[in-house]
């Protein structure tokens, strides 16, 4: 029975506590019991590889290479990838696409990269907490070239969602599931095998205090080992 979370952001978002370290991200959750996690950091993913190269210290943990990109509309997107050099790749892409300037350190917060062992090894300085260029369709379509799986982060959310932004979820466009936001989650009672407007319904923790990670998370009823089967088991369940 799979349990995951797929919105955990490290200290390279700006707008996360310092100590989200690659190290203490996954001893949380592994304390929580979690079998597969993604770092999704706002247009960034540096901290994704020292995480992937100290999962291996932490058994039964699958880090999923991920990353929440913001598109032109301002609108929040989690893709997450099979490999980390399609990741490698995209992120190309996100940076092409970010508008000039450095991030200010006094308003958003620094944007740390650790290594493996948890020592910070420098900060990111690009300005990543805004929106790219790039329109949804874009997005979705430039994750599904390299094999991804995408979804609207905290989809009902009143600022940074896509029915905020754009008022429709856009049915049809091929996300792979939607994220429903934890609070909403628990108090008008989802659960995994829900659709929300055709598509498969999950939440997130969207944690970015260590006290947050494990708070809530998805538990799925069958076997999945990798990405691709978690999602096609997710599709099947949904009604």
């Amino acid at each position: 029975m799979p349990s995951f979370d797929f919105h955990i952001h490290s200290a390279l978002s700006a707008c996360a506590e310092d100590t989200m370290s690659p190290r203490q991200i996954l001893s949380r959750a592994k304390e929580a019991g979690l079998r597969f996690i993604a770092i999704s950091d706002h247009n960034a993913s540096a901290n994704v590889a020292p995480a992937l190269l100290a999962s291996s210290d932490f058994e039964g943990i699958s880090l999923i290479p991920g990353i929440e990109v913001s598109s032109v509309e301002e609108a929040h997107f989690i893709a997450l990838f099979q490999e980390l050099t399609a990741l490698d790749d995209f992120q190309k892409l996100v940076d092409s696409h970010l508008p000039p300037g450095e991030n200010p350190e006094e308003i958003f917060g620094y944007q740390l990269i650790y290594d493996s062992e948890d020592e910070i090894t420098g900060t990111d300085d690009r300005l990543r907490q805004v929106g790219t260029s790039l329109p949804v369709e874009s997005i979705v379509s430039e994750v599904k070239a390299r094999g991804g799986f995408v979804l609207p982060s905290h989809v009902f959310k009143n600022k940074f969602s896509i029915k905020s932004q754009l008022g429709i979820l856009l049915p049809g466009l091929g996300f792979d599931a939607v994220e429903i936001g934890a609070k909403q989650w628990v108090s008008e009672k989802y659960q995994i095998g829900m659709r929300v407007e055709g598509y498969p319904a999950i939440t997130g923790s969207d944690s970015h205090f260590l006290e947050s990670v494990g708070r809530i998370f998805n538990r799925i009823e069958g076997d999945a080992d990798n990405l691709k089967e978690l999602f096609a088991l997710l599709d099947s369940l949904s009604k």
